[in-house]
């Protein structure tokens, strides 16, 4: 969330589900309660039983703290800690849980007085923006040897997954295994393309999506797509790495590329022809002509692009107030930064890590705690019922404001009524994907750190103008790229190569 139109959608992720109008998919997808959720198999293996229960100097038993985002603590946060807390018992793990959710406008801020001051904490959210700078400040523990206590975690997630998130040959946080391969979606407003363009579902380019957009912009009369200064993200993003380098763009390797060839992305020519595309749709009328500057995006639109799978067009659908159909966008993708998307790291400090990593075994592995997590507590956030002859859920409310995308994976979750299991979907886009020859590879950015920031900002200053189609594309980017080569563009290029050469033994 990760557009062409995207919603943020509140309950979905909090900040940052970009569904179907709103723009700048980011690597953001469905995964928190609004969206289709799933189980395979409702009855999961439980979690190896601990001989003996760990306790403190005091005989108490310890305690775990977990920051994660989302929309703030939830209102029941005490009695749910108290139920959660009896099953971790039940399930004999040793430890009880304390979980602190920070506000997502307020967590990139709080992340980093937590890591800078060294406060008490065992486990972590962090994505790739962070994750290789507070790993070289020595913040999160070295789980390489203590991952062969739980088996549970190391049996379900991959192991080239669990190498994409080694720093130095170390495992220092495990991803939540999801939709880690990134895919994109036209999310397409169904009244609108069945009447004015119903062959919807053979458009995979921006070029192919002119007809429809056309058709459905001067059927309408009004925009077909409604962008905010985010703007479409993927037209980069599904066809470079990026190299963990955040929001900036403009550096990259192609998925094609076996060589590896580090270069400017918004000079080479398959971005540039989708840059045109946008140009010429927001020349036509066909974009709305504030979205350089506009901080959202309001009202209904005929398309947007959408990270996640086919049928979360139903979470997609609900965000934008009309039923959605979706045809794929480009290729499925992964990279270090797809699989670094969302992980949980456990603190160098912590006095319990092999508790804190039992604890992430049991949300990966057992699918009463993982809805716990996910949806809330049971009668008061939610209910199980049965449909279709398996365990589903009903939401009673949208009061739990946990981001659930960033706990563990979607494999044990239980389905919400009126959806069908999904992650069969997830699982084929994760082994289907185009691998980046750079997998694995994590940039060490401290050498050029001064001028990616500086690179960054420029960046920041031109993204509204390229990826909405508002500037002409080719003076816009030489304006932009005359600016970013004079802040040191061409050292982060060079530093960039040669360590990725370094790392593919070249």
């Amino acid at each position: 969330m990760k557009k062409f139109l995207a919603l943020l959608l509140a309950s979905v992720m909090t900040l940052a589900l970009l569904a179907g109008c709103g723009g700048g998919n980011d690597n953001q997808t469905p995964s928190t309660p609004d969206t289709p959720s799933n189980t395979d198999t409702p009855d999961t293996p439980d979690t190896p039983d601990t001989p003996d229960t760990p306790s403190t100097s005091d005989g108490e038993v310890p305690t775990i703290t977990w920051y994660m985002v989302g929309g703030g603590q939830p209102s029941n946060i005490d009695t749910w800690t108290e139920k959660a807390n009896a099953y971790l018992d039940e399930k004999q793990i040793g430890a009880h849980i304390d979980i602190q959710c920070v506000d997502w406008g307020g967590w990139g801020d709080r992340r980093s007085m937590i890591i800078q001051t060294n406060e008490p904490y065992d486990i972590m959210f962090t994505d790739s923006g962070s994750y290789a700078s507070d790993v070289a400040m020595g913040a999160f523990a070295d789980l390489t040897e203590l991952i062969k206590e739980t088996p549970g975690i190391t049996d379900l997630i991959p192991q080239n997954y669990l190498d994409a998130c080694k720093i130095g040959g170390k495992l220092y946080a495990i991803p939540a295994y999801k939709d880690t391969a990134m895919a994109n979606y036209f999310t397409w407003t169904k009244e609108y393309v069945e009447e004015y363009y119903p062959d919807y579902a053979n458009i995979h380019t921006l070029a192919d999506a002119t007809p429809a957009v056309k058709a459905i912009s001067e059927g309408t009369g009004e925009p077909a797509l409604l962008l905010n200064k985010d703007g479409i993200s993927p037209i980069v993003g599904q066809r470079y790495d990026q190299l963990g380098m955040g929001g900036m763009g403009a550096i990259g390797v192609s998925y094609y590329d076996p060589d590896g060839k580090v270069v400017c992305t918004f000079e080479q020519p398959d971005v540039m022809d989708q840059l045109k595309v946008m140009h010429e749709w927001m020349n036509a009328g066909y974009i709305n002509s504030d979205a350089a500057t506009a901080p959202e995006a309001t009202g209904m639109c005929g398309v947007g692009v959408s990270q996640g799978w086919p049928s979360a067009a139903k979470g997609w659908g609900d965000g934008r107030g009309a039923e959605v159909v979706v045809s794929l966008f480009g290729d499925i993708v992964v990279s270090t930064d797809t699989i670094q998307g969302s992980m949980a790291c456990i603190s160098a400090s912590s006095a319990h890590p092999l508790e804190a990593l039992k604890i992430l075994e049991l949300v990966n592995t057992d699918n009463k705690f993982r809805d716990m997590l996910y949806y809330g507590e049971e009668g008061v956030n939610f209910d199980y019922v049965e449909e279709d002859g398996m365990q589903k859920v009903h939401k009673i409310n949208n009061d739990w404001t946990l981001a659930g995308y960033t706990q563990g994976t979607f494999k044990t979750v239980s389905p919400q009524e009126g959806t069908q299991p999904y992650f069969d979907e997830v699982d084929q886009q994760n082994k289907n994907a185009i691998s980046s020859v750079a997998m694995g590879f994590v940039f060490d950015k401290t050498p050029v750190a001064d001028k990616i920031a500086a690179c960054q900002a420029i960046f920041e200053e031109y993204k509204g103008l390229l990826q909405t189609g508002t500037g002409e594309p080719e003076s816009t980017v030489a304006t932009m790229m005359s600016s970013m080569r004079a802040s040191g563009f061409d050292d982060i290029v060079a530093e960039a190569q040669a360590q990725l050469d370094a790392f593919l033994g070249k």
